[in-house]
């Protein structure tokens, strides 16, 4: 017999569980030891992408695999789907999975092999699954759900190309998550939904993708996630409305939204801030992050291309240096600098007033060797409030 098969079930079934379900029931002929292993395995894995794949004979695989199964408790349940499969199907699997106390569910479903991609439709049990705490699911159909649901365990809920009922179905499913840490949400064109809300005293971390989320009219973005420490938004709402969020720590925010203002006061403990703004944006926007904040150890700069193509002409420089500009910057960011009189402004306030700025780099985007070469000249002359300061060009 070889050496594995001594060690003690507990460490066999971790081993197991790091294999797709297929490659484990191949082991039940390795040697008595391993007939009936296999079916303590408390984390299951089905791939179906095989375009010459028989389906008939991956769904009686997946009946016999989870029905054989003896785990006490299912702790991770895992589909990457890229056949057909149907919704009876579907729902009978993770029904029994349901019952048998699962915690995680990853539904990954791309079918290839039908002309119109239809979004699949999970059973009602896996809305009252009270012992979920990990839920990821991409390409799902909610429309049919019932409401109240119940996700009391829920700590992470990825949300990739969902189709909603309507703008109430992901309030109604938030609610829910008394103790949600971890939202990602990745939106699909004709969603159902205008005015997306996330309102979660709980969450940490947010990924908030929109980008292709397009309607006819007025989209928004609301939020109120007062325990938020990271925040990626993506995002081409018109508008946005959002509460203070006192422990956010860093933030990425690429959005077209008509006002910023919002957004800008509820970032009050920064210490990292990335943020690509329309070039409709006035300049001076960027310094009002500073003002607004207490402490940021990076200011990112950035604009979006040429989606406007609106030229900026006027910043007022403010009647007082922001504290956190002169005690907390440390490093700055900036690309597509075109060297506009307005940013040379802007540039020469930032670096003559941050006394701890540690590195500046800089992207220029200009028009030919000679521009580049005479913006990057400016800005190496330009008076520096850090002697430690190192202004770096890409």
């Amino acid at each position: 017999m070889d050496m594995i098969s001594f060690l003690p079930d507990d460490f066999l079934l971790q081993i197991l569980s790091l294999l797709p379900t297929k490659d484990v029931l191949t082991t039940s002929v390795l040697s008595k030891r391993w007939r009936y292993l296999w079916k303590l395995v408390h984390k299951l894995e089905y791939t179906h992408c095989d375009r010459n794949a028989d389906d008939g004979r991956f769904v009686r695989f997946v009946d016999r695999s989870l029905l054989l199964s003896t785990a006490p408790i299912l702790e991770s349940l895992q589909f990457n789907i890229r056949r057909k499969c149907s919704d009876v199907d579907i729902g009978f699997w993770i029904g029994t999975a349901v019952e048998r106390g699962l915690r995680e569910l990853s539904f990954d479903y791309w079918p290839h092999n039908t002309i119109i991609n239809e979004p699949s439709k999970l059973p009602q049990s896996l809305f009252t699954c009270g012992s979920l705490v990990v839920l990821i699911l991409n390409n799902v159909s909610l429309v049919d759900v019932t409401f109240p649901v119940c996700f009391h365990l829920l700590k992470t809920l990825h949300l990739i190309c969902v189709i909603y009922l309507d703008d109430e179905t992901p309030q109604k499913l938030l609610s829910s998550c008394k103790i949600l840490q971890d939202l990602v949400v990745h939106r699909v064109k004709d969603d159902n939904v205008t005015i997306f809300s996330i309102m979660v005293p709980s969450l940490q971390k947010l990924d908030y993708n929109a980008r292709f989320a397009t309607h006819d009219g007025v989209s928004e973005f609301v939020m109120n996630a007062p325990s938020l420490k990271f925040l990626e938004i993506n995002d081409c709402s018109n508008e946005c409305m959002v509460e203070k969020m006192p422990e956010l720590v860093a933030a990425n925010v690429e959005a077209i939204y008509w006002n910023t203002d919002n957004m800008l006061s509820s970032f009050t403990s920064l210490k990292r801030l990335s943020f690509c703004l329309p070039e409709e944006v006035e300049t001076y926007f960027y310094l009002k992050v500073e003002i607004k904040k207490k402490s940021i150890g990076l200011l990112y700069i950035q604009r979006h291309g040429d989606i406007f193509g609106a030229r900026i002409d006027h910043w007022d420089e403010p009647s007082s240096i922001p504290k956190s500009l002169m005690i907390s910057l440390e490093t700055l960011e900036w690309t597509t600098y075109r060297g506009w009189q307005v940013e040379k402004e802007l540039a020469t306030f930032i670096l003559k007033h941050s006394r701890r700025l540690k590195t500046a780099t800089i992207s220029p985007r200009p028009t030919s060797l000679e521009e580049k070469h005479r913006m990057l000249t400016e800005l190496a002359l330009l008076s520096r409030g850090s002697t430690t300061c190192q202004l770096v060009f890409v």
